[in-house]
């Protein structure tokens, strides 16, 4: 799964990219971690399989965006929610498009993307300049080392594409061709 951080910075790329699209940038953040926040979990969700909007099973989540935009709690044109919206965009896309193989691999090994988060925070903050929110940085122990499955430049990668993403055409396409429309 992407790292909680990894979303935080996501979301800020974003807003740098898109700046007339995101009134309230607090909330969007906000909306951006939420799916990961233990209190957000504790008080709105009891499971991460709801938080996401699937399934949670092996450390995967299947996310089903379309479920997320049928909520009736949802307001998509808020910030928060196009933050969260963001979030379950990048699970998606992490599992089924840019690490499928990694975590291929890292499963068939019983392996662990945690460390190799450590191992690539530190160039990933300085580049993006980014100061993480209280709540993200407390999950960055950032290591000297080498990742086993990461690679910086593909997570670079990564946070480029999705935050080059637009919010509203993601979501026309989810909206028209279901899950499928975005694989």
């Amino acid at each position: 799964m992407a790292h909680v951080a990894v979303h935080e910075i996501i979301a800020n790329r974003y807003i740098q990219k898109h700046p007339s699209e995101i009134k309230d940038t607090d909330k969007f953040i906000t909306g951006s971690i939420a799916p990961d926040l233990d209190e957000q979990l504790a008080e709105r969700r009891k499971f991460k399989d709801v938080s996401h909007y699937g399934r949670w099973s092996n450390g995967n989540t299947e996310t089903n965006i379309d479920k997320f935009l049928e909520d009736k709690q949802v307001k998509i044109e808020q910030d928060y929610w196009k933050g969260y919206f963001l979030h379950l965009l990048t699970d998606h896309y992490f599992y089924n498009k840019q690490f499928n193989k990694e975590f291929e691999e890292i499963k068939k090994n019983k392996g662990n993307l945690r460390e190799d988060y450590n191992y690539i925070f530190e160039e990933i903050l300085k580049k993006y300049k980014i100061n993480l929110s209280n709540y993200t940085s407390k999950y960055v122990d950032i290591k000297e080392g080498n990742p086993q499955y990461l690679k910086l430049d593909k997570m670079l990668d990564f946070i480029e594409e999705m935050s080059d993403k637009n919010i509203e055409n993601e979501i026309k396409i989810i909206k028209q061709k279901g899950m499928d429309g975005i694989k």
